[in-house]
């Protein structure tokens, strides 16, 4: 069955959108583009002629993560000439002007230019002084934050903070994997990853889709393996996803040349998403037709830019754009003194006016400056505002809401309690007068594996045992600490119970046996009470009161059990049934397919399909666990087949946890998730958010059926690759019988989140 499985999922380019599997083969229609394929193809064979090095994710060596694009097309970018920005510095509280007469030669551009980083701008750790950056001219930068759902730039914060704090104007760039994981699920990475908050010096999130850097490794083409009308759909998918999480529609970057081969030069997006465009050697950018105009134009990669090694990608901003970067929901005392600056970017001629409606009584803004001041009102209350900038025929406009806060409490925090692989979510009480999400929560001492929301909701699994003293502070938007409040959490070890039976090794369906303690080995699967396991919540593996146990940190040890009282180790339930050794990264491993061979922590084994991600494990490491709940992070519910009157058969419902048949599924090592004989599936395989769960007859060649999981180490997501979705609880409502659903991975939501044991 796994064979099949996962070629399914490996024809699919993995993770992206149902529909035919079809490979993409469009050609390039025009000069421009034919000329981009060529020299593509040329720096194909030079990124595989250099054998560079990257991480490993997906059988895959991910050489280009810490680069800002890729060498396609760094290879087309090549060469051209850079251009000194002009040093216009508008004063402060003014959107930036135009240069004017002293723009560069450059069709519709405004003279107006910003820079794009990576983490290879910071060879050996080396800083970037950003005021360094914004003294040369640069107005705004774009800062990768991440690639596919697999790669965080590590640099991403603090380039973030320091540029803006040097008074430029910043966005989150994503580059986009499109078959390693879907759209949506990317487009939560980017932002979870980004911490996206608009504070009125962010810009919109950024969508960067081009060429496939590792097509020469992961066997597919320029496109990632998809047809036109599947990379349109992973495009929307990723831009409805951004827009509903940050209230702004992303700005897509890309080439002509790429656009017109992989979308077919799709119109779907122009209505909505400004157009970054990569373009060379030429006075003004050859356009996709579906845009009647780019807002930016990344023009070199050749700039010579103060305390940054090497060249750098610049990019111009159009003579017609006018951006405001969206200012954040305000929080501030009644009766306090209003200080509010709006931000943007201008690239008109004419000068900028200010206007606003909805501002809190007593306020007013500056039409010149974009500068909000005056008093705020005595009495507590919310204000649905929004801000207008206009130069000539250019007009932007941006909302926000300004809660003015009465006096502000923490309700009566009592002592809490928990255990280890326990879902958590609690909300602190907190009082202001303003209803809704209004003031900022921070939390200090939270017992590991927990996080507090910035709206004061904690949730998470906790890791380890012991007694916590947590102390939540409240703040406002000017920063001061409004109320603080202490208690103490303590947290018990796991109990000694969970999942128990056999557990099955995929290759030759035998069992994990106890000979002794210091004898784990492989033997025909029997009744014998050394077959019998247990699973507790902490993700040991036990029998008869020991814990399964590597004796050493070392590759290819022999495993062996140990007291579980002296903190037995943990082990993690990967994709495809893989278990992980938390402690040293190391996966459970039959030596020998003779009886009684022995079981070892050693190096996780994978052989690649060259698709991309989808890669078989080793079946000498793939185990069957026994069937147990599928426990959710709403804490006491966990996902049932069991239906209530009127819901059709083979739904999928959540539930009280309460050990019973109805509650017990197994995790196979072919991807699927298993229950009463039947298959975790979509209804009618449907992929689109908000698709109700539901059971049907298991296929071996379904790949909607197959589920990777994600995070961890306690509670983990569990995302469908072609859908790039999750098993969620809607709404997070601990109410039975809800029916599940797959919906966005989202890193902070609890009701995506579930313990697979």
């Amino acid at each position: 069955m796994i064979q099949a499985r996962v070629a399914a999922v490996a024809v699919l380019g993995l993770a992206l959108i149902g529909g035919p599997a079809v490979v993409a083969t469009a050609s390039v229609s025009t000069a421009s583009a034919s000329t981009e394929s060529a020299n593509t193809a040329s720096a194909d064979a030079a990124v595989a002629a250099t054998g560079q090095s990257g991480p490993v994710v997906g059988g895959i060596v991910r050489f280009n993560v810490g680069a800002t694009h890729s060498p396609q097309l760094d290879h087309l970018l090549a060469g051209s000439a850079a251009t000194t920005p002009v040093k216009t510095r508008a004063k402060a509280g003014k959107l930036p002007a135009a240069a004017g007469a002293d723009l560069p030669a450059a069709d519709g551009a405004s003279g107006l230019q910003g820079i794009d980083v990576a983490s290879e701008q910071h060879p050996g750790g080396k800083t970037i002084n950003w005021s360094q950056v914004d003294s040369a001219g640069y107005q705004f930068a774009f800062i990768k934050v991440s690639e596919g759902s697999y790669y965080v730039n590590p640099y991403y914060a603090s380039d973030t903070a320091q540029a803006q704090g040097a008074g430029m104007l910043t966005a989150p760039y994503a580059f986009a994997i499109p078959n390693y994981s879907g759209g949506a699920l990317q487009a939560d990475y980017a932002v979870d990853n980004a911490h996206y908050t608009a504070d009125g010096k962010l810009l919109p999130l950024i969508l960067d889709i081009e060429y496939d850097p590792y097509d020469s490794t992961d066997g597919t083409n320029q496109c990632y393996g998809l047809s036109t009308s599947q990379m349109v759909s992973w495009i929307s998918a990723f831009v409805t996803e951004a827009e509903r999480r940050t209230g702004q529609w992303p700005v897509i970057y890309s080439t002509q040349g790429w656009w017109n081969a992989c979308t077919a030069d799709s119109t779907s997006f122009a209505a909505n998403d400004p157009l970054w465009i990569a373009a060379y050697g030429v006075s003004a950018p050859e356009m996709p037709a579906a845009w009647a105009n780019w807002t930016y134009w990344q023009y070199t990669d050749a700039a010579s830019v103060p305390s940054i090694s090497g060249s750098v990608d610049a990019s111009y901003l159009s003579s017609s754009a006018l951006e405001l970067a969206a200012p954040g929901t305000q929080s501030d005392a009644t009766g306090s003194t209003a200080s509010l600056q709006v931000n943007g970017l201008n690239g008109t001629a004419a000068a900028a006016s200010f206007s606003a409606t909805g501002l809190p009584g007593g306020t007013s803004i500056d039409a010149t400056s974009g500068a909000v001041s005056g008093t705020l009102p005595a009495t507590a209350a919310s204000f649905p505002v929004s801000v207008t900038a206009t130069a000539g025929t250019a007009t932007a406009s941006r909302s926000f809401t300004w809660a003015v806060h009465g006096k502000t409490s923490l309700g009566k925090l009592s002592s809490r309690t928990g255990s280890v692989g326990g879902p958590v979510r609690f909300q602190v009480p907190a009082s202001d007068g303003v209803a809704g999400c209004t003031l900022k929560f921070s939390a200090s001492g939270l017992p590991r594996g927990l996080a507090i929301s910035s709206c004061g909701m904690i949730t998470g699994w906790p890791s380890l045992s012991g007694t916590s003293h947590v102390t939540v502070t409240l703040t406002d938007s000017s920063g001061a600490k409004l109320a603080t409040g202490t208690f103490s959490w303590r947290i018990s070890p796991a109990a000694d119970s969970g999942p128990s039976g056999q557990l099955k090794l995929r290759r030759d369906g035998k069992c994990l046996t106890e000979r002794s303690s210091s004898d784990i080995a492989i033997e025909p699967c029997s009744s014998a009470s050394d077959e019998h396991w247990t699973v507790p919540a902490d993700g040991t593996i036990r029998i008869h009161g020991e814990c399964l146990a590597a004796s050493s940190s070392k590759s290819g040890v022999d495993v062996d059990l140990i007291s579980c009282s002296k903190g037995g180790q943990r082990w993690q339930l990967g994709s495809n049934a893989v278990l992980t050794d938390l402690s040293n990264g190391h996966c459970l491993a039959d030596t020998g397919s003779s009886n009684g061979s022995r079981v070892r922590a050693a190096s996780c084994q994978a052989t690649s399909n060259k698709t991309g991600s989808a890669s078989t494990p080793s079946t000498s490491q793939q185990w069957t666990l026994p069937a147990g709940a599928l426990t959710g992070g709403i804490a006491g519910y966990c996902a049932s087949d069991q239906l209530n009157s009127g819901q059709a058969a083979g739904s999928v419902t959540i539930r009280t946890c309460k050990n019973q048949t109805q509650q017990r599924w197994t995790f196979e090592p072919d991807g699927a998730i298993s229950i009463g004989g039947k298959c975790l599936s979509t209804a009618s395989g449907s992929t689109a958010p908000g698709t109700q769960l539901r059971l049907a007859a298991c296929k071996s060649s379904s790949a909607i059926q197959v589920w990777q999981l994600s995070g961890g180490p306690m509670g983990v997501q569990l995302v469908s690759p072609v859908a790039g979705l999750c098993v969620a609880d809607p709404g997070d409502r601990p109410t039975g019988g809800t029916l599940l659903e797959i919906g966005p991975c989202v890193s902070t939501d609890p009701g995506t989140y579930w313990r697979a044991s």
